[in-house]
């Protein structure tokens, strides 16, 4: 049976430090508090907020590599009790993918990562029937750039990029259907400074030449689409109380592409991607807090939009 989404991308043990502020080049930073290991890997976080969003029927499927470990079994369960399919998940020989992440009083982060058995996820991998079947694919940079092309050149339904890491997703960028960076990936991607105007996305997208949609995450100002044929809009954010922004981006990108999968607009689909993320991050961790059916009962069919 074909899957609605299937995640190809990164499963990481991600060690969280507290600090009263991020560090500067050639800083020392005392930690505030004892750290923590939790389950992260943009891939894993995407799958996790898919499945969690749309429920027992979502239809996710998660392809990657775990190492050896216990850790990589544990990745490995965690996502499979949340209703993913974990069939596409190998184990190699060595560790698993590891992050530390250095998170502020505001929620701010720095994320220092290591591949780990995701650098061993080959070309191979992930030409299947599952990712060819898939509604939709969704692919970022944390793994190969030969294994990320594989995957969009075999995907036949929608293909969803997030060039996360940026450096190197020039490559690719041309095999994707709906790309989406946040303000910074957009930058490096346009080899320009981060816009500071929403006018300035807009330009730094054109520049891009793309025959893909862009949507550009802007954390607390939400999203921004930018199709071929249509004005730049705007999706706006509620506010929240925010506790930590880490993988608000990855819980986008994951509640996105089911939405798609299911057939809405971006833009429609784009609504229900920021709420989801502005939900994230109320809670803590690289997947914060999860969205759930419940939390969208009585949101509109169509999101609220902004021209501009």
């Amino acid at each position: 049976m074909s899957r609605q989404v299937v995640v190809v991308g990164s499963l990481n043990a991600d060690h969280v430090v507290d600090v009263q502020s991020l560090p500067l080049p050639g800083d020392t930073v005392l930690g505030r508090r004892r750290s923590e290991t939790i389950f992260g890997g943009k891939g894993a976080n995407q799958a996790a907020a898919a499945a969690s969003f749309g429920g027992p029927t979502a239809g996710v499927s998660m392809v990657g590599h775990v190492g050896d470990d216990e850790i990589g079994r544990e990745m490995t369960g965690a996502l499979a009790a949340l209703g993913v399919d974990v069939t596409g998940v190998g184990v190699v020989e060595g560790p698993s993918g590891r992050a530390t992440i250095v998170l502020d009083p505001d929620g701010q982060n720095l994320i220092l990562v290591e591949a780990g058995a995701n650098a061993l996820l080959t070309p191979r991998d992930v030409e299947t029937q599952q990712v060819a079947e898939a509604v939709a694919v969704l692919v970022q940079m944390e793994t190969p750039p030969e294994t990320v092309a594989a995957a969009l050149r075999r995907a036949s339904g929608v293909r969803v990029l997030n060039p996360a890491p940026a450096a190197g997703a020039m490559s690719v960028l041309g095999l994707a259907d709906v790309v989406v960076p946040n303000r910074t990936e957009l930058a490096i991607l346009a080899d320009a400074s981060a816009a500071r105007t929403h006018e300035e996305a807009v330009a730094q997208v054109r520049s891009l030449g793309l025959a893909a949609a862009v949507v550009v995450t802007l954390g607390a100002d939400g999203a921004l689409v930018v199709e071929h044929g249509a004005d730049p809009v705007l999706v706006p954010a509620s506010p929240v109380d925010v506790v930590d922004t880490t993988g608000a981006g990855d819980c986008f990108c994951g509640v996105l592409s089911l939405e798609l999968a299911r057939g809405r607009s971006l833009r429609n689909a784009c609504g229900a991607a920021v709420r989801a993320a502005s939900l994230s991050v109320t809670g803590a961790g690289a997947r914060g807090r999860l969205p759930v059916p419940s939390d969208f009962a009585s949101f509109p069919s169509r999101d609220r939009e902004a021209p501009c």
